[in-house]
Protein backbone atom coordinates (compact mmCIF):
# COMPACT_ATOMS: atom_id res chain seq x y z
CA UNK A 1 0.00 0.00 0.00
CA UNK A 2 1.27 3.12 -0.83
CA UNK A 3 -0.57 6.56 0.67
CA UNK A 4 1.87 8.90 -1.28
CA UNK A 5 -0.69 7.95 -4.58
CA UNK A 6 -3.57 6.66 -3.04
CA UNK A 7 -3.68 8.39 0.33
CA UNK A 8 -2.57 10.60 2.83
CA UNK A 9 1.36 9.83 4.28
CA UNK A 10 2.38 12.05 7.76
CA UNK A 11 5.97 13.31 7.14
CA UNK A 12 5.77 16.05 9.84
CA UNK A 13 3.72 17.66 12.45
CA UNK A 14 1.21 20.22 10.08
CA UNK A 15 -1.38 20.91 13.05
CA UNK A 16 -2.25 19.77 16.35
CA UNK A 17 -0.21 17.33 18.02
CA UNK A 18 -1.19 15.20 20.47
CA UNK A 19 0.95 11.58 22.13
CA UNK A 20 3.19 12.11 19.51
CA UNK A 21 0.33 12.22 16.56
CA UNK A 22 -0.23 14.81 13.98
CA UNK A 23 -4.19 14.81 14.79
CA UNK A 24 -5.54 16.24 11.34
CA UNK A 25 -3.52 13.55 9.86
CA UNK A 26 -4.58 10.62 11.89
CA UNK A 27 -7.90 11.69 11.26
CA UNK A 28 -7.21 11.75 7.58
CA UNK A 29 -6.13 7.92 7.93
CA UNK A 30 -8.81 6.84 9.60
CA UNK A 31 -10.95 7.95 7.02
CA UNK A 32 -9.30 6.69 4.23
CA UNK A 33 -9.27 3.03 5.82
CA UNK A 34 -12.82 3.44 6.38
CA UNK A 35 -13.23 4.18 3.25
CA UNK A 36 -10.58 1.20 2.16
CA UNK A 37 -10.65 -1.32 4.22
CA UNK A 38 -8.80 -3.59 2.50
CA UNK A 39 -5.73 -1.36 2.23
CA UNK A 40 -5.28 -2.12 6.12
CA UNK A 41 -5.57 -5.77 6.35
CA UNK A 42 -2.63 -8.01 7.86
CA UNK A 43 -1.16 -10.78 8.34
CA UNK A 44 1.24 -10.97 11.27
CA UNK A 45 3.91 -13.63 12.34
CA UNK A 46 6.82 -14.98 14.65
CA UNK A 47 8.82 -17.59 14.95
CA UNK A 48 10.76 -19.32 17.74
CA UNK A 49 13.72 -21.91 17.29
CA UNK A 50 14.44 -23.95 19.82
CA UNK A 51 18.21 -23.63 21.61
CA UNK A 52 18.32 -27.57 22.57
CA UNK A 53 17.98 -26.95 26.18
CA UNK A 54 14.47 -27.25 27.52
CA UNK A 55 12.44 -24.22 27.84
CA UNK A 56 14.50 -21.93 26.12
CA UNK A 57 13.97 -20.77 22.31
CA UNK A 58 14.83 -18.00 20.36
CA UNK A 59 12.20 -16.31 19.17
CA UNK A 60 12.02 -13.51 15.79
CA UNK A 61 9.37 -11.77 14.68
CA UNK A 62 8.64 -12.34 11.12
CA UNK A 63 7.62 -10.33 8.03
CA UNK A 64 4.00 -8.54 7.77
CA UNK A 65 1.57 -8.10 5.35
CA UNK A 66 -0.33 -4.57 5.24
CA UNK A 67 -2.66 -4.74 1.93
CA UNK A 68 -0.93 -6.47 -0.86
CA UNK A 69 2.06 -5.57 0.41
CA UNK A 70 5.09 -8.26 1.99
CA UNK A 71 6.77 -6.00 4.14
CA UNK A 72 10.17 -8.09 5.07
CA UNK A 73 13.08 -5.57 6.41
CA UNK A 74 15.94 -6.92 8.44
CA UNK A 75 15.65 -3.94 11.08
CA UNK A 76 12.47 -5.19 12.09
CA UNK A 77 13.92 -8.66 12.76
CA UNK A 78 13.48 -8.10 16.29
CA UNK A 79 14.58 -11.13 18.73
CA UNK A 80 13.53 -12.64 22.29
CA UNK A 81 15.58 -15.10 24.10
CA UNK A 82 12.70 -16.60 25.77
CA UNK A 83 13.81 -19.60 28.72
CA UNK A 84 12.27 -19.35 32.50
CA UNK A 85 13.00 -18.26 35.53
CA UNK A 86 16.65 -18.87 37.01
CA UNK A 87 14.57 -20.24 40.56
CA UNK A 88 12.90 -22.61 38.57
CA UNK A 89 15.78 -23.74 36.52
CA UNK A 90 17.71 -24.13 39.72
CA UNK A 91 14.70 -25.99 41.18
CA UNK A 92 14.44 -28.26 38.23
CA UNK A 93 18.24 -30.29 38.10
CA UNK A 94 19.26 -27.52 34.76
CA UNK A 95 23.00 -26.69 34.47
CA UNK A 96 24.13 -23.15 34.72
CA UNK A 97 20.94 -21.85 35.57
CA UNK A 98 19.73 -18.72 34.09
CA UNK A 99 16.99 -16.38 34.19
CA UNK A 100 15.24 -15.72 31.07
CA UNK A 101 11.69 -14.23 29.64
CA UNK A 102 9.41 -16.62 30.27
CA UNK A 103 6.73 -16.74 26.88
CA UNK A 104 3.86 -15.82 29.47
CA UNK A 105 5.17 -12.64 30.91
CA UNK A 106 5.82 -11.81 27.08
CA UNK A 107 2.43 -12.25 26.34
CA UNK A 108 1.58 -10.27 29.39
CA UNK A 109 3.67 -7.72 28.81
CA UNK A 110 1.99 -7.68 24.77
CA UNK A 111 -0.97 -7.19 26.20
CA UNK A 112 -0.35 -4.39 28.84
CA UNK A 113 1.24 -2.99 25.79
CA UNK A 114 -1.76 -3.31 23.22
CA UNK A 115 -4.06 -2.14 26.22
CA UNK A 116 -2.33 1.24 26.38
CA UNK A 117 -2.32 1.61 22.47
CA UNK A 118 -6.95 0.94 22.77
CA UNK A 119 -6.78 3.67 25.82
CA UNK A 120 -4.11 5.72 23.69
CA UNK A 121 -6.23 5.60 20.59
CA UNK A 122 -10.12 5.78 22.53
CA UNK A 123 -8.45 9.25 24.35
CA UNK A 124 -7.50 10.80 20.69
CA UNK A 125 -10.45 9.79 19.43
CA UNK A 126 -12.51 11.46 22.33
CA UNK A 127 -10.61 14.32 23.03
CA UNK A 128 -9.31 12.93 26.60
CA UNK A 129 -6.00 14.89 27.16
CA UNK A 130 -3.92 12.72 29.34
CA UNK A 131 -0.35 13.31 31.26
CA UNK A 132 0.74 9.78 32.14
CA UNK A 133 -0.68 6.22 31.31
CA UNK A 134 0.36 2.67 32.77
CA UNK A 135 -1.19 -0.68 32.67
CA UNK A 136 -0.29 -3.60 34.76
CA UNK A 137 -1.32 -7.35 34.29
CA UNK A 138 -1.25 -9.63 36.15
CA UNK A 139 -2.47 -13.54 36.78
CA UNK A 140 -2.02 -16.76 38.93
CA UNK A 141 0.03 -19.85 37.33
CA UNK A 142 -0.03 -22.94 37.60
CA UNK A 143 2.71 -25.15 35.26
CA UNK A 144 1.52 -29.07 36.27
CA UNK A 145 -0.37 -29.22 32.94
CA UNK A 146 2.94 -28.37 30.72
CA UNK A 147 5.09 -30.57 33.48
CA UNK A 148 2.98 -33.56 32.09
CA UNK A 149 1.80 -33.82 36.12
CA UNK A 150 -1.80 -32.85 35.21
CA UNK A 151 -3.30 -33.97 31.47
CA UNK A 152 -4.32 -31.67 29.21
CA UNK A 153 -7.77 -32.22 29.83
CA UNK A 154 -7.02 -30.29 32.78
CA UNK A 155 -5.18 -27.19 30.87
CA UNK A 156 -8.19 -24.84 31.68
CA UNK A 157 -7.00 -24.94 35.05
CA UNK A 158 -3.61 -23.65 34.66
CA UNK A 159 -4.61 -19.71 34.70
CA UNK A 160 -6.96 -17.91 36.53
CA UNK A 161 -8.73 -14.55 35.77
CA UNK A 162 -6.10 -11.91 34.37
CA UNK A 163 -6.50 -9.15 36.40
CA UNK A 164 -5.83 -5.96 34.46
CA UNK A 165 -5.39 -2.09 36.20
CA UNK A 166 -4.63 1.01 33.91
CA UNK A 167 -4.09 4.42 35.73
CA UNK A 168 -4.35 7.42 34.29
CA UNK A 169 -3.27 10.51 34.95
CA UNK A 170 -4.06 14.27 33.42
CA UNK A 171 -6.06 17.58 34.59
CA UNK A 172 -9.39 17.59 34.91
CA UNK A 173 -9.91 13.94 34.15
CA UNK A 174 -13.34 12.99 35.02
CA UNK A 175 -14.84 9.03 35.74
CA UNK A 176 -17.13 9.67 32.81
CA UNK A 177 -13.91 9.70 31.02
CA UNK A 178 -12.64 6.60 32.86
CA UNK A 179 -15.67 4.77 31.89
CA UNK A 180 -15.03 5.62 28.44
CA UNK A 181 -11.42 4.39 28.41
CA UNK A 182 -12.28 1.38 30.11
CA UNK A 183 -15.11 0.97 27.43
CA UNK A 184 -12.14 1.92 24.91
CA UNK A 185 -9.46 -1.02 26.15
CA UNK A 186 -11.57 -4.22 24.93
CA UNK A 187 -10.64 -2.79 21.39
CA UNK A 188 -7.23 -3.84 22.12
CA UNK A 189 -6.52 -6.15 19.11
CA UNK A 190 -4.54 -8.64 21.89
CA UNK A 191 -7.09 -8.39 24.53
CA UNK A 192 -9.62 -9.67 21.62
CA UNK A 193 -7.02 -12.26 20.89
CA UNK A 194 -6.86 -13.43 24.53
CA UNK A 195 -10.53 -13.41 24.82
CA UNK A 196 -12.26 -14.83 22.06
CA UNK A 197 -12.32 -18.16 20.79
CA UNK A 198 -10.18 -19.10 17.78
CA UNK A 199 -8.87 -22.43 15.96
CA UNK A 200 -5.62 -22.93 16.96
CA UNK A 201 -4.16 -26.40 15.96
CA UNK A 202 -0.77 -27.28 16.37
CA UNK A 203 0.32 -29.32 13.30
CA UNK A 204 3.86 -31.66 13.70
CA UNK A 205 6.28 -31.78 10.70
CA UNK A 206 8.85 -33.94 10.31
CA UNK A 207 11.74 -32.88 8.38
CA UNK A 208 15.11 -34.49 7.55
CA UNK A 209 18.05 -34.47 10.57
CA UNK A 210 20.40 -31.63 9.90
CA UNK A 211 23.47 -33.52 8.35
CA UNK A 212 27.07 -33.15 11.01
CA UNK A 213 29.79 -31.01 9.71
CA UNK A 214 33.30 -31.68 10.42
Amino acid sequence: MDYSEEGPMATQATGTVTQGVDIDEFHEFVDYATEHPEAIQMELGARARYENRLFHSLAKVDEYRLGEDVINRGTREYTLPLGAWKEMEEASGFVDPTDRMEPIEVALAALAGCLNVAVGVTAVANDIEMDDLETTVRLDFDPRVVLMIHDVDRSEETFDDIRVEIAVNGEGLSEEDADILAAGAKRSPVWNLLTFAHDLDPVVRIGSAPEATD
